[in-house]
């Protein structure tokens, strides 16, 4: 049958634990500097000024609408890589295509999304109850 909310605890706070941590470092070391020349800082005032709490928050949520989405299609890496394809399509194709992100940092973000949900696929699956 289909696995429970309880079974899927572990999974779900290791792939959000995986996602964090991965874009945590992705977005540090490598799209912060790419987009170093664009100008500093948030454009309006964050709703969460705490990095580490608005990480965590988007995480619950992303993750959650991973493991529902996973519920879904019983495949993992593949809606982990729609989820990150759409991101991609919503911010980086549409921001490129409308002059409000240069390429090279787009194509940084690119990656840095793809390995993110991967490196999270990747743990959730790992974690996931096997022979349901």
């Amino acid at each position: 049958g289909d696995p429970t909310m309880g079974d899927r605890i572990k999974p779900i706070l290791g792939a959000g634990l995986a996602g964090a941590v991965t874009s945590y470092f992705a977005v540090t070391i490598f799209f912060n500097p790419a987009m170093a020349n664009v100008g500093s800082g948030p454009a309006f005032e964050p709703l969460v000024p705490n990095m580490f709490a608005n990480m965590a928050l988007y995480w619950v949520a992303a993750i959650l609408l991973f493991d529902w989405a996973v519920q879904k299609t019983g495949q993992p890496m593949h809606t982990a890589w729609v989820i990150g394809l759409s991101q991609i399509l919503l911010v980086d194709f549409s921001y490129v295509m409308g002059g409000r992100r240069e390429l090279a940092p787009a194509l940084v973000s690119v990656g840095t999304i793809l390995f993110t949900w991967t490196a999270a696929a990747f743990v959730y699956d790992k974690l996931s109850a096997k022979g349901n």
